[in-house]
């Protein structure tokens, strides 16, 4: 509990249209990872899908940041992605908020008016959330998070 209110104080701190996009994220991750029931087998599954095998998209058994912050991003950008072209328009970023226009914009990394889902990844990559979850989650510091840390840190969540 100690660590979630270190990231609702440092998300509380935040602008307000990147504490919204980042409020977001943290749900996304709660939801996605956190949430997951545990089966007899002891995987960590939400709906029978295996969310840690599902971003663990090189199946060598651990996620690098960059496949975790890949995964939220692309399940944000799909949930968001309304017509699901792939391509995030302004009215489908903001939903009509103007207040999430700058984080629009910060991500339309060629500002031709369009986010697409490398230009979401490569903002994640660079400046999500994922980064600081990672760090509280890799108990043992080797840049990756193995099944074992994933469920221990998402398990200090619920």
């Amino acid at each position: 509990m100690k660590t979630e209110h270190q990231l609702t104080v440092t998300i509380s701190h935040l602008q307000p249209g990147i504490r919204r996009a980042a409020g977001a994220l943290v749900s996304v991750v709660v939801i996605a990872l956190s949430g997951c029931a545990t089966n007899k087998n002891q995987e960590a599954t939400t709906n029978g899908v295996d969310r840690f095998a599902q971003a663990d998209t090189n199946h060598d058994g651990k996620l690098s940041r960059n496949e975790a912050s890949d995964y939220l991003v692309i399940e944000i950008f799909n949930s968001r992605d309304a017509n699901h072209d792939g391509r995030m328009t302004e009215q489908e970023w903001t939903g009509g908020d103007p207040g999430r226009l700058a984080d629009f914009k910060k991500r339309d990394a060629n500002h031709d008016g369009i986010v697409t889902k490398q230009e979401a990844m490569a903002y994640g990559r660079a400046h999500g959330i994922v980064i600081q979850i990672f760090k509280e989650a890799d108990k043992n510091h080797d840049g990756y998070l193995d099944r074992a840390e994933a469920k221990a840190y998402f398990a200090s969540r619920e």
